[in-house]
């Protein structure tokens, strides 16, 4: 009985989730608490004492932004939207099937989270070197390009590894697969991990080496638990956050957290404050937020000139930002010098130029 459940589960959430067209469209009910709702969910439990996001005494310019959000939202397959200035809330909205409440997917924007998770692991000491191969925490990595390559290659998806399909996958329904245990993330890594090119030479947008990534920190203390502690926690959350593991629950880091629009926020509010922090994970976090190797080839992240590690760098209007960016419109962005945050889910992402010139007006 509880495959037969697992079994209709998977075929209502995976479904037509994806349009026969060019544009990334992703289905609205799975993506606003569809996923989190999945068994196979490592669960992140609320802080006792929740950052406060109070809301903003706005001026007229605020206005004007807001009043552009606004109509983003309402004119377009968007489920959310919330601006937030140094912690304070210039604008929320919410639509169906999307609440404040509703834990909303991350699709990629889970691969920033992994890099992150995987600094703090390097400045408390379980990762010794960035100049490691991701081979030294787990031998069977050996051979392929994302275990013989430096950490910090794959971080910034060069590893050498072959281009994925499409959306980071190598092969259609890659993800729906993982979840359907057919594939681990390590299966995946094996299966598609060839060496083409030498690391370091290319940006090669691809899931094997964010598996790589969890794969390591899990080897190296545990990936699960070096996130909560080092990143969700600290981020003093409001409600419960989840991330997807496969079969042999290791983390789907690719493309597995749910969380609600407003912890999103929060997390973007901590990323900054690690970035302005003295030390190991001040300096970490400067490299992940900053161009590693440039987006020349445009296959994917086209609005964005450049990767940092597993997170997209933009210079919208002159203004330098960091962005997490998820399939179908899924996107978090962060200016750290004005500290404005833009959360937004979607379910079709075909007005995502009105987004960053939205953001751009705002910050510059």
């Amino acid at each position: 009985m509880k495959l037969a459940r697992w079994s209709l589960l998977v075929a209502l959430l995976f479904g037509a989730t994806v349009s026969a067209s060019e544009v990334a469209e992703v289905n609205p009910r799975r993506h606003s608490g569809g996923f989190a709702k999945l068994e196979n969910n490592r669960i992140f439990e609320a802080s006792k004492t929740p950052l406060a996001l109070p809301h903003k005494d706005l001026s007229w310019s605020d206005r004007r932004i807001a009043a552009r959000a606004e109509q983003i939202i309402d004119a377009n397959k968007t489920t959310a939207i919330l601006l937030v200035e140094k912690g304070q809330i210039v604008f929320e909205k919410y639509k169906e099937p999307a609440t404040d409440k509703s834990a909303m997917y991350s699709q990629s924007m889970s691969k920033s989270l992994a890099a992150y998770t995987l600094g703090n692991m390097l400045c408390n000491g379980s990762i010794k070197s960035l100049d490691d191969p991701a081979s030294k925490y787990l031998p069977e990595l050996a051979g392929v390009a994302s275990g013989d390559a430096p950490l910090r290659h794959v971080l910034s998806m060069s590893s050498g590894v072959a281009d994925a399909k499409m959306a980071g996958e190598h092969e259609d329904n890659q993800t729906q697969r993982i979840l359907k245990k057919e594939y681990s993330t390590l299966d995946v890594v094996k299966r598609f991990g060839a060496k083409t090119i030498e690391s370091g030479k290319e940006l090669r947008y691809t899931a094997t080496d964010t598996f790589t990534l969890s794969l390591v920190g899990d080897a190296a203390g545990g990936f699960f638990d070096a996130f909560e502690k080092y990143f969700w926690k600290p981020a003093e959350t409001e409600s419960q956050g989840f991330w997807l593991y496969d079969k042999d629950g290791k983390p789907m880091s690719a493309s597995g957290v749910s969380a609600t629009i407003r912890d999103w926020a929060r997390l973007a509010v901590f990323s900054i404050k690690q970035l302005k922090s003295d030390g190991c994970i001040g300096s970490y976090m400067k490299a992940a937020t900053s161009a590693q190797v440039p987006n020349k080839s445009k296959r994917v992240g086209a609005a964005f000139k450049s990767y940092g590690y597993q997170t997209w760098i933009a210079d919208f209007g002159g203004v330098a930002s960091y962005w997490w960016v998820g399939y179908g419109g899924q996107r978090v962005g962060i200016d750290p010098v004005s500290e404005k945050i833009i959360v937004l889910t979607s379910y079709r992402e075909d007005y995502m130029d009105d987004v960053y010139k939205l953001f751009r007006d705002w910050t510059r």
